[in-house]
């Protein structure tokens, strides 16, 4: 026995609505997206020049602890 229930029949003006969401979420989502996408565009380049200056900051603090070692105590 099959618990799910038949598929009904929509009406015309049903499909119609529901194409008329559909095209409205679709349009609201790309506004969305464009909206968004400087903010995410700043996001990475930040993200790249934090990583930039990280990999710096890593550089010198392993050129620092290497000179530590050759000082003579």
């Amino acid at each position: 026995m099959s618990s799910a229930a038949p598929a009904m029949a929509l009406s015309a003006r049903m499909l119609a609505l529901i194409r008329k969401i559909e095209a409205a979420d679709a349009a609201h989502l790309a506004s969305l997206r464009e909206s968004s996408k400087p903010v995410s565009d700043a996001r990475a380049k930040r993200s790249e020049k934090n990583l930039a200056n990280l990999r710096v900051a890593r550089a010198a603090r392993a050129r620092a602890a290497r000179e530590q070692r050759r000082r003579p105590k």
